[in-house]
């Protein structure tokens, strides 16, 4: 068996929201394939060769919580950037589609040449995008 994850999904509290943002996010991460699906229920994927991301929105009596990376569960979801300029460029647009910086783009001392910058989506789900 080879290591790796085939795919993620995540839940959101609005989903046209998430959408917008995340169509505009995952083509410049390498996912350029958009895929939605409406039964059973609404879902989205950005697919590339490598895996896929996947979003739907969170059911009415679960919805309205907000994300926060103490909880059990998911903690944040770090991509992979070809470049520390594809950071850099990712970072000046983050605000106009819906998330938030967080710490801009600069190296951290996680290891040699980590540069990262830490954003969320619209619904705060905590992202990172990092070169190495």
């Amino acid at each position: 068996m080879s290591g790796g994850i085939d795919h993620l999904m995540i839940n959101c509290n609005d989903y046209t929201g998430a959408i917008r943002f995340y169509s505009w996010l995952m083509p410049k991460l390498g996912y350029p394939e958009k895929i939605t699906f409406n039964d059973p229920a609404p879902t989205t994927g950005f697919v590339s060769e490598n895996g896929s991301f996947w979003v739907s929105p969170s059911e009415d009596r679960a919805g309205g919580q907000s994300f926060d990376k103490r909880r059990v569960g998911l903690r944040e979801i770090a991509f992979r950037a070809t470049s520390r300029a594809q950071i850099d460029e990712l970072a000046k647009e983050i605000a106009s589609h819906g998330g938030k910086i967080l710490d801009a783009p600069q190296e951290y001392n996680y290891r040699p040449g980590y540069y990262s910058v830490f954003f969320t989506d619209p619904d705060g789900i905590k992202l990172e995008v990092v070169y190495v």
